[in-house]
């Protein structure tokens, strides 16, 4: 067994703990015990951020593959794009209201995948692609930064239909103010508009280098194109329109049963060229 491959299941087996630690500062600060750690969140995420990178990193010099090469890697990596979406959201906003919540889905697929991953080299050729690496990861990405929004725009939701019918108990208490989880919502919807644009543009670079077709007939690439600028177009009407508050939380809503619908529909459809096992 290599330095290498050593140091990062030692990384790896120590992620569960650091978003441990995480979560109960997010807990002090909702529980109002420790409120002064607001203004240190953003560097705490940081940290984790870099820990997570540094795994996924050495992980791919030890045994020479990708992120998502095994189910338990793209739990792992999807723990990570939540981990990064929310740390970008977060920035500027002084509410972590969320925080707990979020950060808890990613310790739940963190774990899931730590103790039930494999160590042994990639055979896949695909899998070993950096192209299709990068592409991979950053559409995954963008998904994760799209479904946030939906989570952030159903939080609205109901703490709006709480304010109208005067519902103003523990749970009204406990969630985040409205204006946040509009902020919140909004900036995720952006942030998966472009990191999931990048990654299909790659998909397409990729293509066009292994079929000769930059757009080519397939099921994926098609319905993964349309879910993308349904997105654009929903975002650029909601500006046009200047819709904010309520309208636009069932805008990112609908705009992610399109997506769950999509996915579906990808997942159960033809086989296609980059189908991988």
């Amino acid at each position: 067994m290599n330095r290498m491959k050593v140091f990062s299941q030692i990384i790896s087996y120590s992620l569960p703990v650091l978003y441990l630690l995480v979560i109960y500062v997010y807990y002090l600060i909702f529980s109002g015990k420790k409120k002064a750690l607001v203004n240190k969140t953003t560097p705490i995420l940081l940290f984790l951020v870099v820990c997570h990178l540094i795994e996924i990193f050495t992980r791919n010099m030890a045994i020479n593959t990708m992120p998502l090469s095994t189910t338990h890697d793209a739990y792992a990596f999807i723990a990570f794009s939540i981990l990064l979406v929310y740390m970008i959201s977060e920035l500027g906003l002084q509410n972590r209201g969320a925080g707990l919540f979020i950060l808890s889905f990613s310790l739940v697929l963190e774990l899931f995948s730590a103790f039930n991953m494999s160590w042994e080299p990639e055979t896949n050729e695909l899998l070993t692609n950096k192209t299709f690496a990068i592409h991979a990861s950053l559409s995954i990405t963008g998904y994760t930064a799209l479904s946030l929004a939906a989570i952030y725009a159903l939080l609205y939701i109901i703490q709006n239909n709480n304010l109208k019918k005067r519902n103003l108990g523990k749970l009204f208490m406990q969630l985040p103010a409205l204006t946040y989880l509009e902020k919140m919502s909004m900036r995720s919807v952006i942030t998966g508009i472009i990191v999931l644009g990048i990654g299909l543009l790659l998909g397409h670079y990729q293509a066009l280098e292994l079929i000769g077709e930059f757009w080519p007939k397939d099921i994926k690439v098609i319905i993964s194109d349309g879910v993308w600028l349904l997105y654009v177009i929903g975002y650029l009407v909601t500006i046009a329109k200047k819709w904010r508050g309520e309208k636009m939380a069932y805008m990112s809503l609908y705009g992610f049963l399109v997506l769950i619908v999509g996915g579906g529909i990808i997942i159960y459809l033809s086989e296609s060229f980059h189908e991988f096992n």
